[in-house]
């Protein structure tokens, strides 16, 4: 069964395609910030990209918030970050798929 969490992330997943996308943990921040538990990172995401990805998932963030009152943060960070600051993220995703296969 796969919980309310998973179930979130995957679909946020279908909407920006074939990245990876994680919830914020003690490997992507270093600090605490309100929100953090419902914050997920879109990692290789071009900046010319991210208005788009934000249009598509508008309706999906409205309505977790109108539904359950869920403020879902979404944090996309540029191919050049993830290469610089979280290449693991890549190697995770790669064997997620492998998995998912």
């Amino acid at each position: 069964m796969v919980n309310e969490r998973e179930e979130i992330r995957r679909q946020v997943k279908e909407i920006v395609g074939n990245r990876p996308v994680r919830w914020t943990d003690h490997r992507i921040t270093k600090g605490d910030f309100p929100g953090r538990d419902w914050c997920l990172n879109v990692f290789d995401v071009p900046s010319k990209e991210r208005r788009e990805l934000r249009h598509r998932l508008w309706e999906l963030l409205s309505k977790f918030y109108d539904e359950k009152g869920l403020a879902l943060l979404v944090l996309f960070h540029t191919p050049e970050n993830t290469d610089r600051y979280y290449a693991w993220v890549r190697q995770e995703h790669a064997a997620e798929m492998a998995g998912a296969t």
